[in-house]
């Protein structure tokens, strides 16, 4: 069987790419096991079997999500509370075999928003630094008043500055209300 710790995919570091292949795979296994003659399907083997590759099905959404790039060690140590199982992610040993042994289906739930909220952090973290890079090349210019010194924006320039300001606004708004927010805020602003 191509799920056990035996098959050459279950020794290789996760990718979308590999999940993809295991979900082929278990397509055919699934298919191969609907043309089986009645009679064996009473056998507690079969049984066995068909539950296993039910189960495996229903962990590839996982796996497929669990692959991303997106999720940082934070993302790996909550899922490792949850499971209570360690992922030493960073060792060259580390493959899918080592992700198959913690128990995904019973925290499926939690591992998707854990997963999901990984993909949103990325997403906003790459918002703020482009808030950040647009205005850091920008600068104010500033006109005489009378005789008292630079005192007055230059109202050509500033114009530009001002529809950047509120287009800058708007996306840390819309930022400020995503529930997935809080990570890079205590990140930003605790630094």
């Amino acid at each position: 069987m191509v799920f056990s710790d035996q098959s050459s995919l279950a020794h290789q570091n996760p990718s979308p790419v590999i999940v993809s292949s295991l979900n082929v795979l278990s397509c055919l296994y699934v298919c191969r096991c609907r043309k089986l003659p009645k009679a064996l399907k009473e056998w507690q083997a079969f049984k066995d079997l068909k539950k296993k590759i039910d189960d495996f099905n229903e962990t590839c959404p996982l796996l497929e999500l669990m692959a991303n790039k997106a999720l940082m060690d934070r993302h790996w140590e909550r899922i490792a509370t949850l499971t209570k199982h360690t992922f030493d992610i960073h060792s060259e040993n580390f493959a899918l075999s080592h992700i198959m042994e913690a128990p995904l289906l019973q925290h499926k739930d939690d591992i998707e928003d854990i997963c999901i909220s990984a993909v949103k952090e990325k997403d906003i973290e790459a918002k703020l630094k482009q808030v950040v890079a647009d205005w850091s090349v920008q600068s104010l210019s500033f006109a005489l008043f009378k005789n008292r010194g630079e005192l007055l924006l230059k109202g050509a320039e500033t114009s530009e500055i001002v529809s950047l300001m509120e287009d800058s606004l708007m996306v840390l708004g819309s930022l400020m209300s995503n529930r997935y927010v809080s990570y890079c805020i205590a990140t930003t602003f605790c630094d």
